[in-house]
């Protein structure tokens, strides 16, 4: 980070700090010797602050519009558009419906990338058909001999001859209009990445049972579009641009140093990784890090549909995609705040609504407490007891809304998706205990055999490994501790010209 960008980080920093200190200043005389109504105030300014404040910021975004003579746009699918597509599946119904609406959108170039000879076979096979269908898109067809993402991702890069990357997993189907909407925004030569509102599809057939957890998926990133749509209208941030689906400059990607630091991405200095999930995260971060601005483009045009909570077995993928979104979210949220630190100097409301409340954010424990803590206080009565939990009820229905609107026959699980969010702190915090576990559950890649080795005994042993650094690094930092001790003793004696530090057994 440069000095300006630095001076500017610790800015921010004061600025909360002293709003922080405001706010605790109005409460306390508001509730003046009643502890239970402070605290009670603290925390739900603290949790609904943000709410409120994202509400009002969802209704002033507004997206790329197209200019009034479309021959002065700079950028077009056909001719500036490379898409990338990593897949271990290629013979599934998903995969070919993703590659079809893709090709629809006439890019200049569509990469597929699998892992290892035998699905490379079977992808050829299947994008055949679809290549003789559309002869004026290139298919280029590769394969790496490891089953990762990012490895296939960093295996195409270098293929690509065109300004813009979209990146596109296998499960996620375009609208004809898609890419045309996508690419207004680089007509801003300051953006870097793009991202887009999602949308999952409802499968036809489930059971109720099938259906309630479709529908849980739904919400899921109805909830995300709120989230990005209304603090990337405030300061730029986002909390992930989604690699299910997004646009990258081809010189960002291009760049050695990404490449890199794509495919060696570590968390805990270096002792957890190299990951292989969070990709959408570390792009995220890169163009933040890098100066780059981000756009969601928010439009019907531009809205994706993929498939959530709807693959068998149901509640276990779904409940395995939850865990991994969650251990991310410890993951790089304490990169973006600890590491790279970027964040604070050019995206302050979102270090608050995003990444610091992140870790807060159990709504079983702080609903709880709310309720506890105005039980309380003096002010007690039930009249404000049953407006907390209104609000509360209201709160969670407002960002899910659209759902509800779209499909009013699901409303009758609306009790179900409450009593999954409470639970969801649960499943939070095992996150939060197992953080370092950084593989892809959700999807069976332990099945996929390349270079004579499943990818199961990969993981299994780079967990083992992960596991024997962390217990080093626990006792390198115990044997660094009294020699950092002492350092800053000196430090401090060549300041002040006096020992700050007394020997153990004195009296001050």
């Amino acid at each position: 980070m440069s000095p300006t960008m630095r001076e500017q980080a610790f800015s921010n920093a004061w600025l909360m700090v002293t709003v922080v200190f405001i706010v605790h200043l109005g409460v306390w005389l508001f509730a003046w010797s009643d502890k239970a109504l402070y605290y009670f105030l603290m925390l739900f300014i603290w949790r609904y602050a943000r709410f409120i404040i994202n509400f009002y910021a969802f209704f002033l975004y507004e997206p790329a519009a197209p200019p009034a003579d479309k021959k002065t746009l700079t950028y077009t699918p056909s001719k500036d558009v490379t898409v990338i597509l990593p897949t271990v599946d290629p013979e599934g119904d998903d995969f070919l419906e993703c590659i079809l609406t893709c090709a629809q959108n006439s890019p200049a170039c569509i990469i597929i990338v699998t892992a290892g000879n035998e699905l490379l076979a079977k992808t050829q096979s299947a994008v055949n058909p679809i290549r003789a269908q559309f002869p004026s898109v290139e298919f280029i067809v590769a394969c790496t001999q490891v089953a990762s993402k990012r490895r296939q991702v960093a295996r195409a890069i270098p293929m690509v001859k065109t300004s813009i990357i979209v990146l596109l997993d296998d499960h996620v189907f375009w609208k004809p209009t898609f890419l045309p909407s996508l690419l207004l925004p680089f007509e801003d030569p300051t953006v870097g990445i793009v991202g887009t509102n999602k949308s999952v599809r409802r499968v036809p057939g489930l059971s109720p049972w099938g259906r309630f957890w479709n529908h849980l998926g739904a919400i899921y990133l109805i909830r995300h579009n709120f989230e990005i749509r209304a603090t990337n209208t405030i300061d730029g941030g986002v909390f992930v641009v989604s690699a299910r689906t997004c646009g990258l400059r081809a010189s960002i990607m291009q760049d050695p140093a990404f490449l890199h630091a794509y495919t060696h991405d570590t968390c805990l200095f270096g002792l957890v990784g190299p990951l292989n999930c969070s990709d959408d995260n570390f792009n995220t971060r890169w163009c933040v890090a890098h100066g780059w601005r981000i756009k969601i483009q928010y439009t019907p045009d531009s809205e994706i549909e993929t498939v959530v909570g709807a693959t068998e077995p149901i509640m276990k993928k779904f409940l395995g995609q939850c865990r991994r979104w969650a251990r991310t979210t410890w993951r790089s949220n304490a990169t973006s705040l600890l590491t790279d630190s970027t964040v604070w100097a050019t995206q302050p409301y979102t270090v608050y609504s995003v990444f610091l409340t992140s870790f807060t954010n159990f709504a079983l424990i702080t609903d709880s407490l709310l309720i506890h803590l105005l039980r309380s206080s003096e002010c007690f009565g039930t009249r404000g007891l049953v407006y907390l939990i209104g609000w509360i009820i209201v709160t969670k229905m407002v960002k899910v809304f659209p759902y509800y609107w779209k499909y009013p026959r699901d409303v009758w699980m609306f009790p179900g998706y409450l009593a999954f969010a409470y639970a969801h702190s649960f499943i939070k915090f095992w996150a939060m205990l197992t953080w370092w576990d950084a593989h892809w559950s959700g999807r069976n890649l332990g099945a996929i055999k390349v270079a004579g080795l499943s990818l199961g005994r990969k993981e299994r042993r780079k967990t083992v490994t992960t596991i024997v650094n962390l217990v080093e690094v626990l006792g390198r930092i115990d044997k660094a501790i009294p020699s950092l001790c002492r350092t800053i003793e000196v430090e401090a004696e060549k300041a002040t010209g006096t020992s700050l530090l007394l020997p153990l057994g004195t009296v001050a």
